[in-house]
């Protein structure tokens, strides 16, 4: 029993004369200092990271080429995963609900939360024949043109007859 108070006894003293040469730890940063730090953007295993180019204000991913835009619609395609794509396009639209289906999802009248507010686009994920194919598609409802006016109309509101001879001879006096 001594030997074991005396062994105890030199851990002690002896942990004690090791803690005098430790030196003291650095005081830790602010919290201020630490949350304006910006955080590691890691992507998960097959997560598709954002490219450099644009269409209808969507970022198309890195891996995948504009093939063609024109006013209403545009054409991506590349070599990635299609879920990964749809996931991807997910996370930048908002839409009531998708359509998922064995080789295309498709985002009926979504936004796209970088693009033009007033705009709503068709936007489907296709997969085929080893590559994927992004199609955006404006498909939002555009002004009713006013009706066609009759012949005799439009000659009236020039102010002349359907045979063109004036209404009121007054304005040529």
């Amino acid at each position: 029993m001594l030997r074991a108070v005396a062994f105890v006894t030199a851990l002690v003293v002896g942990g004690v004369a090791c803690q005098s040469d430790v030196k003291p730890k650095p005081p830790l940063p602010a919290v201020s200092a630490v949350a304006s730090q910006k955080p590691l953007d890691r992507l998960a295993p097959g997560e598709l990271s954002p490219g450099t180019a644009r269409v209808f204000g969507l970022e198309v991913p890195e891996g995948m080429v504009v093939r063609g835009q024109f006013y209403e619609v545009a054409y991506v395609h590349g070599h990635v995963a299609p879920d990964a794509l749809a996931n991807y396009v997910r996370d930048r639209v908002v839409v009531d609900h998708v359509e998922i289906g064995a080789a295309r999802t498709v985002f009926p009248y979504a936004r796209i939360k970088n693009g033009p507010a007033d705009r709503f686009f068709q936007i489907e994920v296709v997969a085929g024949d080893g590559r994927t194919e992004l199609v955006i598609q404006d498909v939002t409802p555009r002004p009713k043109l006013p009706a066609p006016i009759s012949n005799e109309e439009s000659w009236r509101r020039a102010g002349r007859s359907p045979d063109g001879k004036p209404v009121d001879m007054s304005e040529f006096k």
